[in-house]
């Protein structure tokens, strides 16, 4: 199927996803699968809309993204974009002037028109740490897919959501809509699988020549905080896809005094610069000319790639449920930033 034929059924599959207004009577965490035959890729479907802020259907990409959702659902009060860097598809409905110039040449072309004063489709593909984008190849089949079954599922709740998780089974069980072979047919049947989040492992990678110098440094009672977060600016070059830069802060936990920061970039990727991050730390450290006697994170990523490491510079490692010096120095350098 051609991409304009497989974008009309996406549009005719909106619609009737609009008209049935699942957001009215499923929350954020009625969470479901969808395995696409073409990918083989599980999708974990999420409605947005029952608080009324807006209208849209997420489809986060394997275990690992779910796991991902999960954890913002635990800290409400956490980055709220974060959300950037769960690998997902979105569908929402928008006012027409919202809707990019990519996607209104593809309304035109796909001759999609809405009614007066209706929401139209705004189509997006979330790649941690770049800027949403409008999905290509097998992610459109799979979008299809992806809305054909959610609705089935949807009309199927609105009388009775008990089909969701039976009382019998655990809570990391879900509902998995996937094709299935009778004798020579196939058909879409409702499958129950436990799901397991597909575990992802970084791994620092150390100078001997870093680890040296940091060894040689005298040693000082002060006590940092170390920590990184997204700058929600996104920056646009002429060779890389628009993109969302990381900011690695260095402080004094004591005077909440910036020592040091530095911009990483996602290139080649999200996982690739996450590595990254801790010989920025020991490079922000030589800078300084002293080593701390002790450095606070709050996240297992950055403790864990860390811990190791520090123990060769006899710098204690400690993970702490908020590093709050990082917090107001982001917060400082965001408002400079305009």
């Amino acid at each position: 199927m051609e991409n304009l034929e497989i974008w009309k059924e996406i549009f005719r599959l909106s619609g009737e996803l609009f008209n049935q207004a699942p957001w009215l009577y499923l929350s954020e965490t009625d969470i479901f699968g969808v395995k696409t035959p073409r990918s083989g890729k599980t999708y974990f479907i999420s409605i947005m809309g029952s608080a009324g802020e807006l209208s849209a259907i997420a489809a986060y990409d394997g275990s690992a993204a779910l796991e991902q959702f999960w954890e913002i659902q635990e800290n409400p009060h956490g980055n709220p974009e974060n959300i950037l860097l769960i690998p997902h598809i979105i569908l929402s409905f928008v006012n027409k002037n919202e809707i990019d110039h990519v996607l209104t040449e593809i309304f035109e072309k796909a001759g999609l028109k809405a009614g007066r004063g209706r929401r139209w489709p705004d189509v997006k593909r979330v790649i941690p740490e770049l800027v949403p984008s409008v999905p290509v190849d097998s992610r459109l089949e799979d979008l299809a897919n992806i809305l054909e079954q959610s609705l089935e599922v949807f009309s199927r709740a609105r009388e009775d959501l008990s089909f969701f998780l039976p009382e019998d089974q655990d809570d990391d069980v879900y509902l998995i809509r996937e094709q299935m072979k009778k004798g020579s047919l196939t058909e879409w049947k409702d499958n129950y699988r436990k799901v397991h989040p597909e575990p992802v492992h970084y791994k620092a990678v150390i100078n001997l020549s870093d680890i040296a110098a940091v060894q040689s440094l005298s040693k000082t009672s002060a006590i940092f905080q170390a920590g990184y977060r997204m700058i929600p600016n996104h920056v646009r070059d002429e060779i890389n896809p628009d993109y969302f830069p990381f900011i690695v802060i260095l402080t004094d936990k004591k005077s909440g005094i910036i020592e040091g920061f530095e911009l990483l970039t996602p290139f080649p990727d999200y996982n690739s610069m996450i590595e990254k991050i801790p010989v920025t730390i020991i490079g922000l450290i030589n800078k300084l000319k002293f080593r701390p006697m002790r450095i606070e994170v709050n996240d297992d990523k950055l403790y864990e790639m860390l811990d190791p490491v520090f123990r060769k510079f006899q710098i204690n490692i400690k993970l702490v449920p908020d590093v709050k010096s990082v917090e107001e120095a982001f917060e400082g350098i965001l408002s400079n930033m305009g």
